[in-house]
């Protein structure tokens, strides 16, 4: 829970306070809410499927960055984008729920207020 206790300490401990089952309930409805906020369908496929988009829409990412002509927000757009199939991915193959939901509110814009955002 590094990552999100640093960032977000109060989603932490709300997490923290649930059981395995729960929390990876919530992490697939930050991962869910996460894909609808950036206009993305949920991924499909297996894992390796889901994979390869990952991976290409982070290749997308790193290319608007280092692209002086990409047009202002084309980044932050796609990096959110990559983050929401991450936050998917990391839900529903068995990742760390705790790192899905740090995805996921990477992918929603890193909201301070995140707890309401995610109605914990």
């Amino acid at each position: 829970m590094d990552r999100l206790q640093g960032q977000w300490p109060d989603v932490a401990a709300v997490l923290a306070s649930l059981d395995a089952v729960e929390r990876r309930r919530v992490a697939a409805r930050a991962a869910a809410h996460a894909l609808e906020v950036v206009d993305l369908g949920t991924p499909e496929g297996d894992e390796q499927a889901v994979t390869a988009q990952l991976q290409q829409l982070d290749v997308i990412a790193w290319q608007i960055q280092d692209d002086d002509t990409a047009p202002a927000g084309a980044y932050e757009t796609a990096f959110r984008r990559a983050r929401a199939v991450n936050a998917y991915a990391l839900s529903r193959f068995g990742g760390s729920p705790d790192d899905a939901l740090y995805e996921a509110l990477h992918a929603l814009g890193a909201p301070s207020d995140a707890g309401s955002v995610l109605g914990l």
